[in-house]
């Protein structure tokens, strides 16, 4: 009962104010909502991890002992908590 009290008191700017606020969150939902269901596609830029793949070559030994092609060792001025060591510096 104490809802519909609070409900009689709202005026009509507040109404409408509401009412934008719940269709600003239902376009949202649906943009959301549109969005997840073309990640899945095969044309949709993602990149898609074959897992079987990786457990294949995890299980192989493939990966192991192996950096990553984007790791780079820090040098011994970064490991001193200097600053990093400028470009082409060993």
């Amino acid at each position: 009962m104490g809802v519909f009290q609070s409900l009689r008191h709202l005026h009509r700017r507040e109404l409408g104010f509401l009412g934008l606020v719940g269709l600003t969150g239902l376009l949202i939902g649906l943009n959301l909502g549109s969005a997840l269901d073309r990640v899945g596609m095969a044309s949709s830029g993602w990149r898609a991890i074959d897992r079987a793949a990786l457990e294949r070559r995890i299980e192989a030994g493939d990966l192991r002992d192996r950096e990553a092609d984007w790791f780079k060792p820090a040098t011994s001025r970064e490991a001193e908590g200097g600053l990093p060591a400028p470009r082409g510096a060993p």
